[in-house]
């Protein structure tokens, strides 16, 4: 999930290279820079919360893999 949330903020960051909001009107400009700001930092949260969600359950997958059982389970 992570990887595909990071190939989607790749290709925003490109995208967004690429074609450049031009607008006549300051405002709309303005908005314009904020959507797209907005747009990538929410797919790199997005990236970057994956993917530490997945390192951290992986973490906790070794962990149990190397404790020692408890006999007595209760």
């Amino acid at each position: 999930m992570a990887w595909l949330a990071l190939g989607l903020s790749r290709r925003m960051v490109v995208y967004f290279a690429v074609h450049p909001p031009h607008y006549s009107s300051p405002i709309a400009q303005n908005i314009a820079v904020t959507l797209k700001t907005l747009l990538v930092g929410l797919s790199f949260l997005a990236t970057f919360s994956t993917g530490f969600v997945a390192l951290g359950l992986a973490l906790v997958f070794l962990r149990s893999l190397f404790t020692a059982r408890d006999q007595n389970p209760a």
